[in-house]
């Protein structure tokens, strides 16, 4: 199969400017005075994108290379020699035309992942957030990869070439990160054919008449053609209907997979494949039906939030900061050997489930952190020990009084909060 690493990886490059911009965009609310990030919800949004990315990292291979794989043998001559271009010309114009029709497949993909409950699974962690930022834009499901790429395949037949293909979505992607604010209002005359923060605010939105609307990925006049447009009168409430109580960023991918499961274990018939393939909340008559969307009270409505104590959060913080180091590593050393990925990966997700749970005073979350270090003193002895330098005493030892002091300093610092949070009421 080929090898997608081959082709520019746009969205590994805009990472700093993603992180600049969340910078950039929390500075300047602090200056108006709107407090539009928490420090445990935009951890969580950068763990989930994390996790899409590591995600990504193993199934690129399937994804973008079946797209390889359909393109050429459609249009691939037998006698093509090498370096000769096939399918159609790259040209000023079949780049305009390809955009547009990515940005018409990712449209119906999105609304399907609206309409769909198994696909739903794949998309809720993106909604999962009561904020609204850029942080939340980097809060992606890690599995909507696996169904929003077959979306993509027509165009492979059709025959735009694998480098136009991967350039478009990723620049669709990119766009849709900037979309993501509420510092931004209405743009004039581009709110007629763009997708704008206004738009997106509202595809965001619990309000019911603001459910299941703005699919639009860079122009909004899908929405207005296909029916799904719906303009901002007023500000929405983020998340989704029934919100999610949790930083854990591994419930955050299954906890909707985990609930239809239970849901078809406990239907009968047919209604067993009906719960994955029906609309999101739909249930059986037998099983309590489906539910209305309720309007939102303001007076009772809450954000959910753990109360912590400052030194934990910044330890969780820290916890998080330094799985970004193995993170970034596997991102953009994409031909490094399976036996090096597996362990970075691994590092990481432990890494990030620790700090959520820390961010949450949870016990799991201590728990998870003391693998962790383990886990971390572990597979770095085992590189030095593979690079077999003259410093690798030197260098273990530096590893495991890190690990040593960073079990220490998280042993007492959970027991010392949990003893002092008990007098901190609960806000959830």
């Amino acid at each position: 199969m080929p090898n997608p690493n081959h082709y520019a990886n746009l969205i590994a490059l805009a990472v700093p400017i993603f992180f600049i911009s969340i910078a950039i965009e929390f500075f300047v609310s602090l200056a108006m005075k709107r407090r539009v990030y928490r420090l445990n919800d935009s951890v969580a949004d950068l763990s989930a994108g994390m996790l899409q990315e590591l995600v990504g990292v193993f199934t690129k291979f399937i994804r973008f290379g079946l797209y390889v794989v359909i393109f050429e043998a459609v249009h691939r001559p037998q006698n093509a020699v090498q370096g000769t271009p096939y399918g159609l010309p790259i040209n000023a114009a079949t780049w305009i035309v390809l955009f547009i029709l990515v940005d018409v497949a990712y449209y119906w993909f999105h609304r399907h992942a609206h309409t769909f409950a198994v696909m739903w699974g794949s998309h809720e962690a993106h909604h999962s957030s009561q904020e609204y930022n850029f942080a939340v834009a980097l809060r992606q499901g890690a599995f909507q990869g696996l169904f929003s790429f077959p979306y993509y395949l027509p165009l492979a037949v059709v025959g735009f070439s694998p480098l136009q293909f991967l350039v478009c979505t990723q620049i669709n992607t990119i766009y849709q990160f900037f979309i993501h604010t509420r510092l931004v209002g209405k743009l004039g005359f581009l709110e007629y054919f763009m997708n704008t923060p206004s738009h997106h605010r509202v595809h965001h939105g619990v309000n019911p008449k603001y459910i299941d609307k703005n699919h639009a990925g860079v122009f909004i006049v899908w929405d207005k053609l296909f029916g799904t447009f719906q303009v901002e009168e007023e500000e929405p409430y983020y998340g989704t209907v029934k919100p999610l109580t949790t930083f854990n960023p591994i419930w955050t991918q299954l906890h909707y997979f985990w609930h239809l499961a239970k849901l078809s274990y406990h239907a009968r018939g047919l209604d067993k494949l009906k719960v994955w393939v029906k609309g999101p909340g739909w249930k059986p008559d037998y099983l309590g039906k489906m539910e209305p969307v309720p309007e939102v009270d303001a007076a009772t409505y809450q954000k959910y939030d753990a109360p912590n104590l400052l030194p934990l959060k910044l330890y969780a913080t820290f916890v998080f900061l330094i799985s970004l180091l193995p993170f970034l590593i596997l991102q953009r050393n994409a031909h490094l050997p399976l036996g090096i990925q597996i362990p970075l990966a691994i590092t990481t997700i432990l890494g990030i489930t620790a700090s959520g749970g820390l961010m949450m005073r949870q016990k799991w979350g201590f728990i998870f952190e003391v693998i962790r270090i383990l886990v971390f003193s572990l597979f770095a002895s085992g590189f030095v020990f593979a690079l077999r330098t003259n410093v690798f005493h030197i260098s273990l030892a530096i590893i495991i009084v890190s690990a040593t002091l960073q079990l220490l300093y998280a042993i007492w610092e959970f027991k010392r909060t949990t003893v002092k949070l008990q007098q901190i009421p609960n806000k959830t």
